[in-house]
């Protein structure tokens, strides 16, 4: 399913593969938030939903911490069902139809500050490799069977010894990432770690296990460790912490859950609609979901 979504860019010039956004992720909000103000939109941060306010089965607006609640036609949900779940009295069948979505994140992301650029045994000459995306796993003849002991591993709290590491080096395809001293910004996205440790903590455990992931880049790139400046490494539980993911779960839905499966874009109460990387296809920002969303509401406004 990741795989597929990575491959349904029809971007220009994508050639069917996923593209990097010039300046960082942060530009696709920045792009996002100038053409709503455009349009008329009003931000508003840091100014947490408490409730969905429903009146005679029909969503009228919502309610904020601080007691202020605003009136709409429409309540549109741009979270994970999990959190959106607890905000409005929804029929007992969705609700179960939540708990069955309810899976754990097992996603690490490790992202590194790199004096220079790794030279790789296999290519040490620049042949453009440094620009692609950048597979580590173990030897050919026992990939698979290391993945499964990893995926069984991940399962019962423990660390994967080799887990799947897609390694990206975002500079050498967008330069205006680089510093002043033009080192590189990097990141290890690490498939798959446990959100709960077995009989310790990830606050424990950390920085001993980028030291380690770091290590299976040394064998395909010696000396890479020695080129890491600094690292920032979000685990399951701070990707949770950080940016609200349930469970540290990046796509919201588990991809294990296929187009049809998904959280639908009308909810179960009238005037309220959600449009979040749950919902069909997906997230892996393509945009679809809150496109998806948006002919809805458009449809039933008419």
């Amino acid at each position: 399913m990741n795989f597929l979504i990575h491959n349904m860019c029809r971007l220009p010039g994508a050639d069917g593969t996923w593209m990097v956004v010039r300046g960082g992720m942060g530009t696709v909000a920045r792009v996002l938030e100038a053409a709503a103000r455009e349009a008329g939109v009003t931000f508003e941060t840091d100014a947490e939903v408490v409730a969905a306010d429903v009146e005679g089965g029909v969503a009228r607006g919502v309610t904020l911490a601080d007691g202020r609640s605003y009136r709409a036609p429409v309540v549109v949900f741009g979270t994970d069902p999990f959190r959106f779940a607890d905000l409005a009295p929804f029929p007992a069948p969705f609700m179960d139809r939540v708990d069955d979505w309810r899976r754990d994140g097992t996603t690490l992301k490790l992202n590194l500050c790199l004096a220079e650029l790794p030279r790789f045994t296999c290519l040490p000459e620049d042949r453009g490799q440094h620009r692609g995306t950048i597979h580590l796993l173990p030897d050919e003849a026992e990939v698979m069977s290391t993945l499964r002991r990893s995926y069984a591993d991940v399962q019962a709290g423990k660390f994967p010894e080799f887990p799947a590491i897609e390694w990206y080096i975002h500079t050498t395809v967008d330069p205006s990432l680089s510093d002043g001293q033009g080192r590189h910004s990097a990141a290890l996205f690490v498939q798959w770690v446990p959100y709960a440790l077995e009989g310790t903590t990830w606050k424990a455990e950390e920085e001993r296990y980028a030291a380690h992931l770091l290590s299976l880049c040394d064998r395909f790139a010696p000396g890479t460790s020695d080129l890491v400046v600094d690292t920032y490494c979000l685990t399951p539980p701070k990707l949770e912490e950080t940016f609200g993911l349930s469970r540290g779960h990046i796509h919201h839905l588990d991809n294990s859950f296929g187009f049809d499966q998904r959280v639908p874009h009308r909810l179960p109460i009238d005037g309220l609609y959600a449009c979040g990387a749950g919902c069909h296809p997906g997230g892996s920002v393509i945009g679809a979901a809150g496109h998806n969303a948006a002919t809805t509401i458009l449809e039933d406004l008419r």
